[in-house]
């Protein structure tokens, strides 16, 4: 009977635990995220901080757990940041988070394919919601602006623009795989988790 009830207090410890690290890792991802829309280097911040992202789901295994920390994120990110361009541009990147955990599950090629799907239609509906929130038509402009220094036709400029993303996209998929590395490392290191 002491057995089993040690079992039963030691996994609430356990739960507790999780539950407090998500709060303290959800704590200093939106200040991180906070900082970053303050700053001129916007990107960097959103990039790093899909980043850091991933690491409940490198702590815990559990597509959850890694969920509930992204749907908090968002959340705080929506309430509390008051630039809406960054933040609908953070909510695109970290759901892409999950759906990188899932796909990680299956073959390569598989798994890249469902990346780049992911992809090209977040861009696409994160182009259509700047538009409709922001009213800026961020394709046209980036097309007019590169017209100004070279002149090519606009659709050929805006093909190249969605060309100039996935390839943008393989770079940052690439070096997440070997950010997922470094973190692996690390939290086998300092919190003991294999």
């Amino acid at each position: 009977m002491a057995d089993r009830f040690n079992k039963i207090e030691s996994s609430r410890t356990n739960r507790s635990k999780k539950v407090a690290f998500l709060g303290i890792f959800l704590g200093f991802l939106f200040v991180f995220l906070y900082i970053g829309s303050l700053t001129p280097s916007k990107w960097t911040f959103l990039i790093v901080a899909s980043y850091l992202l991933y690491g409940p789901y490198l702590i815990f295994d559990s597509f959850f757990m890694g969920l509930l920390e992204v749907f908090g994120l968002n959340v705080l990110a929506y309430l509390f940041i008051p630039r809406i361009g960054y933040v609908t541009t953070f909510a695109f990147m970290s759901f892409y988070i999950p759906i990188r955990y899932l796909l990680e599950r299956h073959e390569k090629v598989l798994s890249w394919v469902g990346k780049y799907v992911y992809f090209n239609c977040a861009f696409f509906i994160w182009l259509f919601v700047q538009g409709l929130v922001l009213d800026i038509d961020i394709l046209s402009q980036t097309a007019q602006a590169i017209q100004k220094v070279v002149i090519i036709d606009e659709k050929l400029v805006m093909y190249g623009i969605v060309i100039f993303a996935n390839v943008f996209f393989a770079g940052y998929e690439i070096l997440f795989e070997k950010v997922v590395l470094e973190m692996k490392k690390w939290i086998e290191k300092f919190l003991d988790v294999k």
